[in-house]
């Protein structure tokens, strides 16, 4: 039996595998994308004309309460379409209303949130070291004076081995006159330990200052899911996808509840670049998708997870009384031996790498000799140490007087 010598394919607007366009006559065409080059390779193998039909909804499909379909799983079903492309996902419910071909490609599900925004600088001065780190320097500082008036044979004041304790954080030398061995071994080794945190101090600051810091963001599945439980963060995906079913029929329990949470909500947008570019710029919000198509349309804008929710197969769909699906599973195998599609796709890949690789440069310009904006938490600290040390010097000439 031969192929069909015209066929009606279904697609939608998927930038980078079908960017679709209206011609000057009014007809739906596929601009660029992977998949607009396959399709014109079987076409060549083949030898079909065809026309291209996009559905009301814009849609991959979802079953409906009657049995029907929506989308493009929808036009292939009623008849309307012969064929439908443009990365339609495999799935088991989508195969009792149509049929597959052999399946072309394989993707990773994965979610993107808003890329982290730099930290203000005037904070990089705390951040060398954590919370637990400070807090434990803190204790080291205002115990050690003590430590040391009751261990040295001094006739200091507590709020001169302070001050001694300080100037040993800052590097300088201590002036403390000791006479025992025991001493000497007690400052020594707090010289050689604050020694070593200082110095590590330095070196991680300049790193700070020099490279931008910038805030942390949730880039794991198991994270994500415990936000969305707390109402934390929100999660969208596309409008006409099976992404939500395919989360509730997950078999962990933490995909389960993205899954609910996207249909409870209905958080659900249309795979525009506008739309998804919106949804990803807003705070605590994640969008589920494939990741080549994070990397093709969002370099620098988004954060892709570290981790996939599943990995998908991908083919062309048609009814499942259809007469060539022999003859166009041995075109599409012998089409994927050769490379083509690998070709097509690499070649839409590698456009992403050099926008990958223009963000990364531009990165590194970012990269400059210091500033006065660099050091405006050391001057804030400075100014306000003035500050205190001349309300304490007027407090000092006039307090006398009053009495």
């Amino acid at each position: 039996m031969k192929f069909p010598r015209f066929v009606k394919i279904a697609v939608n607007n998927v930038l980078g595998v079908c960017h679709l366009e209206t011609s000057s006559e009014g007809e739906l065409i596929i601009a660029e994308g992977a998949e607009g080059e396959l399709i014109e390779i079987l076409s060549s193998a083949l030898k079909f004309s065809y026309e291209l039909v996009q559905p009301k909804d814009k849609g991959w499909g979802n079953r409906k309460d009657d049995g029907n379909w929506t989308g493009k799983i929808g036009l292939v079903q009623s008849g309307e379409a012969d064929l439908g492309m443009c990365k339609i996902i495999l799935t088991e419910q989508r195969k009792t209303a149509v049929d597959y071909s052999y399946p072309y490609d394989t993707m990773q599900m994965v979610f993107a949130n808003k890329a982290p925004s730099r930290i203000p600088q005037l904070f990089a001065y705390v951040h060398p070291f954590s919370a637990e780190l400070w807090l434990t320097l803190l204790a080291l500082f205002l115990t050690i004076p003590f430590l040391w008036k009751v261990m040295f044979k001094c006739n200091a004041s507590i709020i001169s081995l302070f001050g001694e304790v300080f100037y040993t954080i800052l590097g300088r030398a201590a002036s403390v006159r000791l006479t025992k061995f025991h001493e000497h071994i007690l400052l020594g080794t707090w010289v050689v330990a604050v020694s070593f945190l200082s110095r590590s101090y330095t070196a991680v600051l300049l790193s700070f200052l020099t490279f931008p810091l910038h805030e942390s963001v949730i880039r794991d599945i198991p994270r994500l899911s415990e936000a969305i439980a707390g109402g934390k963060y929100k999660c969208v995906t596309f409008d006409g996808s099976s992404v939500t079913e395919s989360l509730k029929a997950s078999p962990r329990e933490y995909v389960k509840i993205i899954g609910h949470a996207i249909e409870e909500n209905e958080w659900f947008v249309k795979p525009t670049l506008e739309g998804v570019g919106r949804a990803i710029s807003e705070t605590n919000t994640a969008v589920i998708a494939m990741k080549p198509y994070f990397e093709d349309n969002y370099v620098g804008t988004a954060s892709i997870s570290t981790d996939y929710f599943s990995v998908y197969h991908f083919g062309i769909i048609f009814q499942k009384q259809f007469c060539c699906k022999k003859i166009l599973d041995r075109k599409l195998s012998l089409i994927l031996s050769a490379g083509l599609y690998e070709k097509c796709k690499r070649h839409y890949q590698f456009r992403a790498h050099l926008k990958q690789r223009a963000n990364h440069m531009e990165g590194l310009e970012n990269i400059k000799a210091l500033s006065v904006e660099n050091i405006t938490g050391a001057l804030l600290i400075y100014f306000l140490g003035v500050s205190v040390s001349f309300i304490v010097f007027l407090i000092e000439i006039y307090l006398p007087k009053l009495k």
